[in-house]
């Protein structure tokens, strides 16, 4: 398959742009998790670098797919939790595939279009597969997408060639393959495999690439011939959709595959609401003023920052109770971020047998790069993370480059967190003796308003959840 010099020129071009070394990186991350005891912290340290990728794993976690696993989920960490780090794998695997075409993809009508495609048949793929698991249905999406790579690849990088092909296939999905074959001598289906095996993707989703015909008389003998089949009828769902065809023909499209792939008319008629919605939602987004559908983050404290608190703090203590310290931890200490809209946030674990603080988990951007210089002694030194220590609740330093703190705050710190004025402290205690210090900051902004003694009782309950598993996990030692 790529002893076809078509790959040889597909590679070049890709490198030569730039693309293909951040691409692979970005891959190659997120597949270490699938073969590695990654913390729920670490993975959610990973996707909150990207403040876009975590607002769409959210959002998928609180969708209606996922709804059935009760609450609103707020969090990453939480919904990792909800959705498992496979899941979180794949998710992030194909949101990442996606973004790698979009940033050039505005002023290319064609690569919009195909971009589009590839999210419906994603949403496609994702309904339809949700009675299989959400591991499945993911994983099922990535396969998806993998299947529309082809497209997207011809249009970045053989523009000419791909309207040639389109010429050729006329509109007509069953034909289009056979054309990319006429005009550069492989298959689509040959492509998206070698792009596949290229990015060191998982061999299961490089075998989920063969096209296998959908006649009733033709068996899905494996998994990867089920994912390659609901890839390809996910795509010609897409394809009608996007073309205008009426609910009707896209239903019978869905049902008359349906035995075939194990779905329900339930969840076909379901599948084709949820596509439809995503359409609806792009054409609307497509209309729209860029500068207004994509507004900055506020930067500081907001205004309902108690609600937020509360309301993290009731989702903490709903799940709190049955999750290990390592998994409570980020989950309190990024609800404490999202919900006072922190810049930067890190949790300072003590080791009592060194008798020093150091950082372990931390959230924002570039903290993970961070977190190895930020320590500091237990014993009583007067800073403010001393001062914090023994502290009977959370302390708020309004703006620590003032005069009257400014010497208050270690070298360690400062060298590390540069431009952080604000800065609030919370400390966790275990019998009288502080085992942990919560710190967050709002980078340049000063936390003028402060913190009402309601907001710092409810961060100061976050804190004594971090606490009381900590007691939990001493208790069954």
């Amino acid at each position: 398959m790529q002893t076809n010099p078509f790959f040889d020129v597909l590679w070049s071009r890709m490198a030569q742009r730039g693309d293909f070394p951040t691409l692979q990186f970005s891959i190659d991350n997120i597949f270490k998790t699938l073969t590695s005891d990654i913390s729920v912290g670490e993975m959610a340290a990973g996707v909150l670098s990207d403040f876009s990728l975590s607002q769409k794993i959210i959002r998928l976690a609180n969708s209606a797919m996922y709804r059935s696993f009760g609450g609103e989920v707020t969090t990453v960490s939480r919904a990792i939790l909800v959705l498992g780090v496979d899941a979180i794998s794949h998710l992030t695997l194909g949101v990442q595939l996606l973004d790698y075409f979009t940033g050039v993809a505005a002023n290319r009508p064609q690569a919009s279009k195909e971009l589009k495609q590839a999210l419906i048949a994603g949403e496609f793929t994702r309904a339809l597969s949700c009675a299989q698991g959400v591991g499945q249905a993911e994983e099922a999406v990535v396969c998806t997408l993998m299947h529309h790579m082809s497209r997207l690849l011809l249009v970045f990088y053989f523009p000419e060639e791909w309207e040639r092909i389109q010429a050729l296939y006329d509109g007509d999905p069953a034909r289009e393959s056979e054309a990319c074959q006429q005009v550069l001598g492989v298959t689509l289906e040959e492509i998206a495999a070698a792009a596949a095996i290229k990015w060191r993707l998982p061999a299961l989703i490089a075998k989920s690439m063969a096209r296998k015909r959908l006649d009733a008389d033709v068996a899905l003998e494996t998994h990867a011939d089920w994912l390659g089949a609901i890839a390809e009828v996910s795509s010609l769902a897409a394809a009608l959709l996007s073309r205008g065809e009426p609910e009707d023909v896209v239903q019978a499209l869905l049902l008359s595959h349906a035995e075939k792939l194990g779905l329900h008319t339930a969840t076909v008629d379901a599948a084709i609401v949820q596509a439809q919605v995503l359409n609806a939602s792009m054409t609307h987004a497509e209309s729209e003023d860029p500068a207004e559908a994509s507004p900055q983050q506020k930067s500081g404290k907001p205004k309902d920052a108690l609600p937020r608190l509360r309301q993290s703090l009731l989702e903490i203590q709903r799940e709190g109770r049955e999750l290990p310290v390592s998994e409570l931890a980020p989950l309190a200490l990024e609800s404490a971020m999202r919900a006072l809209n922190f810049s930067h946030c890190f949790l300072m674990l003590l080791n009592p047998e060194a008798k020093r603080f150091g950082a372990r988990i931390g959230f924002g951007d570039g903290m993970r790069e961070k977190l190895e210089a930020l320590s500091c002694e237990e014993g009583f030194v007067p800073d403010i993370f001393h001062f914090a220590a023994i502290a009977a609740k959370p302390l708020l330093f309004e703006d620590s480059f003032d005069k009257e703190v400014a010497h208050r705050v270690p070298r360690w710190y400062r060298e590390q967190m540069t431009d952080a004025r604000s800065i609030l402290l919370a400390p966790v205690k275990m019998r009288n003796r502080c085992v942990a210090i919560i710190c967050g900051d709002w980078g340049q902004t000063v936390c003028t308003d402060g913190l009402s003694e309601s907001e710092l009782e409810a961060v100061n309950l976050l804190a004594q959840e971090i606490s009381l598993s900590f007691l939990r996990s001493a208790e069954h030692r």
